[in-house]
């Protein structure tokens, strides 16, 4: 037998499992060789009172458990010091209407009087009423001594509750793991958006320029009677606020075609902000459907243009909601319960096509997807870690939050953890591009709305760092703008393009640029590094690349330069060079050391 029981079950779900295992009907004998026999340890049961005891074990052994629990019951008083009649007594109150009380009180002293009793039963009880208390590491403890006696056991009687055990064991460790280990949380509401109303489903778009929420209005009546008063309607709307200098403003319903009158979900945007995807709820065929829509700015117009996606990614009668949209859009995860899934909600994804097209949606499988439901995927910047909520995964009670690398062989979700996730559902989740803060919709202790709350989220639970980078691309037949989203292990890598000698972003990102296409960045960049030169001789080629980068240089005055190489010499060369095309010598630095692999300037804020 396993020592630990697979489970997905719910913490409040596991506590039921208390009373279950108080009602099991034991269909075996307790006593066979034992009816006599004081097990105990420490002080026994009088000698004078052994008629009494063994009358009280005939009572039981024949299911006729109120005269037992009155023989033992005087038995206990007479021996107060005893373990054996306490033992006795909680037995007694498992089979005699299951007492819960009488459980709790009698294997508590059978346990305190002998911490080492010799049946595990009264170790299992202990430990389940420790479990029930949330004192889990000590029913670690109670279920460890219980799984000691019952090993290698044929006693019916241990191995009657040893799933259970197993379950309660397992669960002990997980919570006494995540009491031992909380994160640090403490969420404040998002300044600006939260109101008096309910807000819910927060996305900040990648540069952090805007917040794209749900916020409840009340619907507006012809009447303005005291019933309609009282009785306030409301509806869901999608709202959007910008920033403005120090903080987010209250934010705005978006304009038609959104707000149609009919549900709309939650929104998520590419990192340029053209492409804006969201679920709308129909009433079709006489039931509703929940589908994915896509909405394009038209800058020409100043409008969104939306469309609903292809019956490829929307099913007739399957339920497709909650998208996120990778930062270059090229990916779509969603939670669907279509046909092919795991069970209940799963989530699923797809990519883009050469020809524009989405591709057939895939499930995540059994990584990501249980047979219990996951839903609200992120899918961070940083295009592998993917946040979600799920109810099938070990966890505190109904939904809780969980992130997973795909980057990381094997992936595995982790669970937030304590506080972040409690007994409550916790229900949507997102993390800002440079990962350091989190937003989800909740309710403060002092609020009765539902608010945006917004924390720091703990290092160990942070996607990679990226930042949004917007860039001019030119080409000798065009030239526009993009935006990408790159880590700083990824500005790390900056070459250059021909004869241009000009900065040029090459990263698996930028892979749409062809060899005569340069990205210039728009906004400095910590760390940026340029291409090794040949040192203290600096020849023809690098004074031609030195020009290209003091004239950039001189176009984004609030950058740094730092010169580093090997021999602190070839340096020097450098920093002397760039002084003579007049940079200012506060904004060059030089060094040189062995622990310099190349020749490089680097650019920092």
């Amino acid at each position: 037998m396993k020592r630990f029981a697979h489970t997905k079950l719910s913490v409040q779900h596991i506590r039921s499992l208390f009373l279950a295992v108080l009602i099991f009907n034991f269909q075996f004998s307790i006593f066979n060789s034992l009816q006599a026999q004081q097990w105990g340890c420490g002080v026994k049961v009088k000698a004078g009172d052994m008629d009494g005891y063994r009358e009280a074990l005939d009572h039981y052994e024949h299911h006729r458990y109120s005269a037992a629990s009155k023989s033992m019951w005087r038995v206990a008083q007479r021996n107060p010091k005893a373990a054996d009649p306490q033992f006795w007594m909680g037995m007694i109150a498992v089979k005699n209407g299951f007492q819960t009380g009488g459980i709790r009180r009698y294997f508590t002293k059978c346990i305190e009087l002998c911490p080492t009793y010799p049946n595990g039963l009264a170790h299992f009880y202990k430990g389940v009423i420790l479990y029930t208390d949330e004192h889990y590491e000590d029913a670690v403890a109670e279920f460890d001594k219980y799984f000691r006696l019952a090993e290698g056991s044929d006693d019916k009687e241990l191995m009657a509750v040893y799933e259970e055990a197993s379950v309660y064991l397992h669960w002990s460790h997980f919570l006494a793991d995540a009491e031992l280990n909380k994160a640090p949380f403490d969420p404040h509401p998002l300044a600006g958006v939260s109101t008096k109303r309910n807000e819910t489903l927060p996305f900040i778009t990648h540069d952090g320029s805007r917040c794209y929420f749900l916020r409840e209005v009340p619907v507006k009546s012809s009447k303005n009677d005291f019933y309609n008063r009282t009785l306030e309607q409301t509806r869901m709307e999608l709202c959007c606020s910008e920033w403005k200098d120090t903080a987010f403003a209250k934010g705005k319903a978006l304009p038609k075609p959104f707000n149609s009158g009919l549900p709309e979900g939650g929104v998520s945007v590419t990192a340029d902000g053209r492409h804006l995807y969201f679920s709308r709820i129909t009433q079709e065929r006489g039931y509703a459907n929940s589908d994915l829509y896509h909405a394009e700015w038209r800058a020409e117009s100043g409008e969104w243009k939306v469309e609903r996606l292809g019956n490829g990614i929307n099913g007739e009668k399957s339920w497709e909601s909650q998208p996120s949209v990778s930062a270059d859009g090229r990916w779509l995860y969603f939670a669907s319960d279509r046909k092919g899934g795991k069970g209940g909600m799963d989530i699923w994804r797809c990519h883009r096509l050469k020809n524009g097209d989405w591709s057939r949606p895939e499930n995540l499988g059994t990584s990501i997807n249980t047979t219990g439901n996951e839903k609200f995927p992120f899918l961070h910047a940083d295009g592998h870690t993917l946040y979600f909520v799920s109810d099938g995964w070990q966890g505190f009670g109904g939904y809780d939050v969980y992130f997973a690398d795909f980057a990381v062989e094997g992936i595995r979700p982790t669970n937030l953890g304590l506080p972040i996730n409690s007994e409550n559902d916790e229900l949507s989740f997102c993390v800002t591009a440079d990962g350091s803060r989190a937003y989800f919709p909740g309710r403060m202790k002092s609020s009765r709305s539902m608010d945006i709350l917004m924390f720091d989220l703990y290092p160990a639970a942070r996607p990679e760092p990226m930042r949004c980078c917007r860039m001019r691309v030119e080409s000798p037949r065009s030239a526009h703008d993009t935006v990408f989203m790159l880590s700083e292990r990824e500005l790390n890598t900056v070459v250059f393009s021909g004869d241009s000698c000009l900065p040029y972003i090459a990263t698996g990102k930028a892979a749409a640029f062809s060899d005569k296409e340069v990205a210039t960045l728009y906004d400095s960049i910590t760390p940026l590094y340029i291409k090794p030169l040949s040192g203290s001789r600096l020849s023809a080629a690098d004074e031609r690349t030195l020009d290209a980068w003091a004239a950039w240089f001189f176009d984004h005055p609030r950058v740094h330069v730092a010169i580093e190489c090997p021999k602190i010499t070839d340096a020097k060369a450098v920093y002397d060079y760039l002084l003579k095309k007049k940079l200012r010598a506060e904004r060059l630095s030089y060094r040189g050391g062995t622990d310099i692999k190349f020749p490089q300037i680097r650019a920092t804020d």
